[in-house]
């Protein structure tokens, strides 16, 4: 009995993949073509022509004013949890992308991986108030870079 409920799972399993095409195959011409995004899709910040695009890595990346340990003691004391994420149990990380410029300031703040919508205001908010970064170097000169900074929003007990 347990062979022929097997058969029958194989052969229904075949017949998906040969008589519904939509379903189970995909045109490799798709995966090919996502290798060829047309320039007009870049944002203009990170268009492959423009000499002045932030830099995903540099040789020496920007670094926030004492370290990582005072990146994270400056978010503790600057964040403010939202009363309604409070209220409603809301923990998580929000992800923010910004771009450190040559003379370290922070802009192009936008958040990348939400968690809530006032979690994410309070996110950027909390990453436009940062004070100058030391820039990101390459080849011995300031340049842009892109910085991503994971948030966590977490109820302590």
């Amino acid at each position: 009995m347990m062979k022929l409920l097997k058969h029958i799972l194989v052969f229904c399993l075949l017949s998906m993949l040969f008589y519904m095409p939509g379903m189970a195959q995909v045109d490799i011409h798709q995966v090919e073509d996502i290798q060829k995004v047309p320039k007009k899709y870049y944002d203009k910040e990170e268009s492959l022509d423009e000499p002045d695009a932030p830099l995903r890595y540099a040789e020496i990346m920007p670094e926030f004013p004492g370290g990582l340990d005072s990146l994270y003691s400056f978010l503790q004391k600057e964040l403010d949890y939202p009363k309604i994420a409070i209220d409603n149990g809301i923990q998580g990380t929000v992800l923010v992308e910004f771009v450190v410029e040559r003379n370290g300031r922070i802009s192009h703040a936008k958040v990348l991986v939400s968690l809530f919508p006032d979690c994410d205001v309070e996110a950027l908010r909390c990453v436009m108030s940062m004070p100058k970064w030391k820039p990101g170097y390459s080849m011995g000169k300031p340049v842009r870079c892109y910085f991503n900074l994971p948030i966590r929003f977490t109820l302590s007990d």
